[in-house]
């Protein structure tokens, strides 16, 4: 059942001219810091997070459909002799409004973007010489937004901030700096 949930999430991130209107090829990196959330951020850390974007296909001029591959890693956090570290992947596939403003004769896009996804964590406990690794796939979704500024014909510079709520138990707030390239 993974495997066939997986094949769509791909089909949504990637898309066929069947779906949609107009390719977009935006491409975008991100790079911030997850700040964790929920039972889990008590034991760990914030750590770096680093993304890549894909916009595939523009709906309208406002809609677009794309998707996220997220990576987040906490640093090793000591509690009680026990060391812990957590990593967190996701591919969430997202819908996203983005709209041009003018501020005072510069030109900015905002943008607004809501997604389902599938999250990977690996957590690690060590005590001493004894080790103890877990891994769990979960659904989970996203929200998020930013701000964009143009720095020529094909680049955009910009802020970003997530929210990715991954478990039950583990959610992370990331505000990021976005590079976006337009092919």
């Amino acid at each position: 059942m993974k495997k066939v949930i997986i094949a769509l999430m791909v089909l949504g991130v990637c898309g066929t001219s069947v779906f949609a209107g107009e390719m977009q090829k935006e491409g975008s990196l991100l790079l911030g810091y997850a700040m964790p959330g929920g039972d889990v951020g008590d034991t760990v850390d914030g750590g770096i997070a680093f993304g890549f974007d894909y916009d595939g296909y523009k709906l309208n001029d406002m809609w677009s459909i794309g998707g996220t591959f997220l990576y987040t890693s906490s640093p090793e956090k000591t509690i009680d002799s026990v060391d812990y570290t957590l990593s967190t992947w996701g591919l969430t596939p997202y819908a996203k409004y983005s709209k041009e403003i003018d501020l005072g004769g510069k030109k900015a896009t905002v943008f607004g973007l809501a997604g389902l996804g599938l999250y990977g964590v690996t957590a690690e406990a060590t005590a001493g010489s004894v080790s103890v690794e877990a891994s769990d796939s979960e659904f989970g979704f996203n929200l998020g937004g930013g701000i964009m500024f143009p720095m020529g014909d094909k680049m955009k510079l910009g802020a970003d901030l997530r929210y990715h709520l991954v478990a039950s138990d583990l959610s992370y707030f990331i505000p990021a700096v976005k590079f976006t390239y337009s092919f």
